[in-house]
């Protein structure tokens, strides 16, 4: 994992309970065989960016799916409280390591067709207008992955409940930019949602 401060650090958020899938979705395995946290963190992992994954659901079982791969792995104590509580403690640890990151670029575990290419475009944007914070934007709808600049952190660590980041976005609008990305427009919300993916 590279040790600059100076570049966004990718989280990637595997905390939740995925009631709605009926089991672990963050163990559920894709047609390749490898499972979406794990497909979800190589993918981080390609980009060459520093990476942290947030677990909490099933943790134990989450963290084995994670092993020998160069990350940070975060455990949100209180991963029941909603992925806004779990946000907020994946930024915490990051900062308590003592990384001070241009920006955090937040991606979610469910998004298999987004690849690396996809979020080091956003990067690249970043580096660009460091200002701005970036959504993905898919058809008539936008949302993860983000790319929030570091003045950002403090209202994410102040994230509550289920509602994820969208409150920070929306306190943000005019520094929002959208950047197209079709992949981030398919989520693995239920199983038969694999049956869908092409590889």
């Amino acid at each position: 994992m590279s040790n600059s401060n100076t570049s966004p650090v990718i989280m990637v958020m595997a905390a939740g309970a995925a009631t709605r899938f009926g089991s672990a979705k963050q163990l559920a395995r894709l047609p390749s065989g490898c499972t979406l946290v794990r497909h979800a963190a190589l993918t981080a992992v390609e980009t060459g960016l520093p990476v942290q994954v947030v677990i909490g659901a099933h943790g134990e079982l989450v963290r084995a799916e994670l092993v020998g791969l160069d990350i940070a792995i975060v455990d949100a104590s209180e991963w029941w409280r909603g992925i806004g509580r779990s946000i907020a403690q994946g930024v915490d640890a990051l900062l308590a390591r003592g990384r001070k990151p241009s920006a955090l670029l937040l991606t979610l575990a469910d998004l298999p067709q987004v690849t690396s290419e996809d979020l080091l475009k956003l990067a690249d944007l970043h580096q660009q207008s460091p200002d701005r914070l970036l959504v993905s934007g898919f058809g008539d709808n936008q949302g993860p992955p983000c790319l929030f600049p570091v003045d950002c952190l403090p209202a994410l660590q102040a994230l509550e409940g289920d509602d994820g980041a969208r409150g920070v976005v929306k306190a943000n609008a005019a520094r929002v930019v959208a950047v197209p990305l079709a992949a981030a427009g398919f989520d693995i919300d239920k199983p038969a949602d694999l049956l869908k993916m092409s590889r």
